[in-house]
């Protein structure tokens, strides 16, 4: 059952109030998992909003937050809230000088960290962040004895906010109570594939509008069990840990590292469950391993079911063969498909949500075949996470779906999507000049191209990654990107093509199912690169290339490609969180590879 507000804080409180002793989050502690009620998880975010309050924290100030998921980042981030502050979220795996880039920028006061090993990083940058007042480590482990000036563990932390709560208690409440809608709620630092990150100013009002007309397209329940383990300093996993918990009243279960996410799907079985396509993906991969070594009745069972089921999601409902293929599908289903779905911890998904980048029609197909609701939806930062999103009921390939119900949007004349309502984002933090260019006359520049047709909206590609060919043809690179990713053998694929007389692709290969494959085919090998550049991989990939050509015209086709020696790392820029490309970086640092392709047009 949602509650309502107009503030964050006063949803969430109202949530506390109805759900008093039902579990709010889960997470493990030495095997187990441990609860905390939502009577909990308001207590311990009055007490760290008395301590932050306690070290001088004004309204407006900026509190940062680098970790992991777990409990402490959600309560952390609403007691920021709840003080009248704003929270930055770092992602994880920054390095020193991008951590002290998003700390020095946002100007925050306070900064929290997980444990050790952010600390260490910390160390390096910590006499350049003047402007940090107190670090705070959440987890002592491995710093015992440890001490420093400006670095505090979260029991002191909490024990002078608990003193200043015994103090003054009604300023607890006094404070929370003057949190305003028009406030800015967060900063989030957009990761984005070009350059440094912008700080998106994300207001309390914007994100209880796009909670209402997000939670109005899926309908949430406080029964959903939602699992947390994509970087809460992100806009996606905010929708689903905190706005959409928060407003229905499900519970948030932490994983205990993407390592583990296969097992604790599992273990949880979550009701609701949002991933990038990435993910989708080697979840696809998975079962086709499983599947290729089973015995041969297992995996003709398979085939024949996934025939089927394909067959019957790719039938239009209206029509008559619809119910044929429905006969033949739900025994296929039970009998075979059911088991892989709740090996995957996928038995109790009402709904699955695949967004963040750009995915193939295939995938939902695939997905949906297997009978995992699986919808596509489409945002961004500055429109607080959600533009559109496909509804259980009415699925359209190909679309990411219906509006939301509080937005506007039209196509520019360049076929820009421009977005319009209270969803789109205060402006970008010191930067006037690009919030102007971005937001004009209150439409939102989202910088997609797309197109609207009968109220669901196509997303071509990013504006900018379009492709003219020498000949004048527009290519959108991430539709034949797509396309070649389904491959089970293909992770990554980059099209290149800018003024030149035919497309290349650079490729990463999926190296466990390569890996499975060379041993299969006994071909010999030691490293990754070994691996990546043997003549018969090459041969492989030769083949996915060509099925997908088939299904191209001939502008589109690949007409050379190059196997990539090395895997992509977010760390080396290679990727952001979401596991995006980071297409300019990957031109840059392959030029010579690139030019290669076109150096001698034979030899394909």
């Amino acid at each position: 059952m949602p509650v309502t507000g107009q503030t964050v804080p006063e949803i969430f409180f109202n949530q506390v109030d109805r759900k008093k002793d039902a579990v709010a989050l889960r997470h493990k502690e030495y095997g187990i998992w441990t609860r905390i009620s939502w009577t909990e998880y308001g207590r311990r975010v009055k007490e760290v909003v008395a301590g932050l309050l306690a070290y001088g924290l004004k309204p407006g100030d900026r509190v940062a937050i680098l970790g992991d998921n777990r409990p402490e980042w959600l309560i952390c981030h609403l007691a920021a809230m709840c003080a009248q502050g704003v929270t930055c979220g770092v992602y994880p795996t920054s390095a020193p000088d991008q951590i002290a880039y998003v700390v020095g920028h946002s100007e925050s006061k306070i900064l929290f960290v997980e444990n050790e090993e952010q600390v260490d990083k910390v160390l390096q940058i910590l006499p350049d962040l003047n402007l940090v007042q107190q670090v705070v480590v959440w987890d002592p482990k491995g710093l015992w004895g440890f001490s420093h000036e400006r670095i505090i563990f979260m029991d002191e932390f909490l024990e002078r906010g608990r003193a200043f709560l015994e103090e003054d208690p009604a300023r607890i409440q006094a404070t929370i109570d003057a949190v305003r809608p028009e406030d800015i709620a967060m900063i989030i630092y957009t990761s984005g594939t070009t350059g440094r990150p912008k700080g998106a100013m994300i207001s309390h009002s914007n994100i209880v509008s796009v909670t209402e007309s997000f939670m109005n397209a899926i309908e949430g329940r406080d029964t959903d069990e939602m699992v947390s383990y994509l970087p809460l300093a992100h806009i996606y996993e905010n929708l689903i840990s905190l706005f959409q918990a928060i407003w229905a009243g499900g519970t948030v279960n932490f994983v205990e590292s993407i390592d583990t996410l296969a097992q604790n799907l599992r273990e949880v079985s979550p009701t609701v469950f949002a991933s990038v396509p990435r993910i989708w993906e080697k979840f696809a991969s998975m079962i086709e391993i499983k599947m290729s070594d089973s015995t041969l009745l297992k995996r003709s069972l398979y085939r024949l079911s996934m025939a089927v089921g394909l067959r019957y999601v790719k039938t239009d409902p209206r029509s008559r063969s619809r119910a044929l293929w429905s006969v033949l599908y739900w025994p296929c289903y039970w009998a075979v498909l059911f088991h892989l779905k709740r090996q995957l911890g996928f038995e109790r998904v009402r709904w699955a949500v695949c967004a963040a980048a750009p995915a193939s029609p295939e995938l939902f197909e695939y997905f949906n075949a297997l009978g995992i609701p699986l919808r596509e939806g489409y945002g961004q930062t500055e429109s607080t996470g959600v533009i559109a999103i496909q509804r259980v009921d009415r699925p359209k390939w190909g679309y990411v779906g219906e509006l939301i119900d509080c937005v506007q949007v039209k196509i520019a004349d360049d076929g820009e999507i421009l977005v319009k309502g209270p969803i789109v984002f205060q402006g970008y933090f010191k930067n006037a000049q690009l919030t102007a260019e971005t937001i004009v006359d209150g439409w939102l520049h989202t910088g997609d191209v797309g197109a609207l047709e009968e109220g669901f909206l196509k997303i071509l590609d990013r504006k900018k990654d379009i492709i003219i060919t020498a000949g004048g043809k527009n290519i959108t690179p991430a539709f034949i990107e797509n396309k070649l990713k389904f491959s089970p053998y293909i992770q990554d694929a980059v099209v290149i093509g800018e003024r030149r007389k035919y497309l290349v692709s650079l490729i990463l290969i999926d190296e466990d199912n390569v890996t499975k494959y060379a041993q299969d085919n006994r071909i010999p090998f030691t490293t990754f690169a070994d691996l990546s550049q043997n003549p018969e991989i090459r041969k492989l990939i030769e083949g996915e290339v060509a099925k997908v050509n088939k299904t191209l015209s001939n502008v589109e086709t690949i007409k050379k490609f190059a196997l990539l020696p090395r895997r992509f790392y977010e760390e080396d820029g290679d990727v952001t969180p979401t596991k995006k490309v980071k297409r300019r970086y990957l031109e840059q640092r392959y030029k010579e590879l690139i030019d290669s392709l076109y150096q001698n047009r034979a030899g394909a």
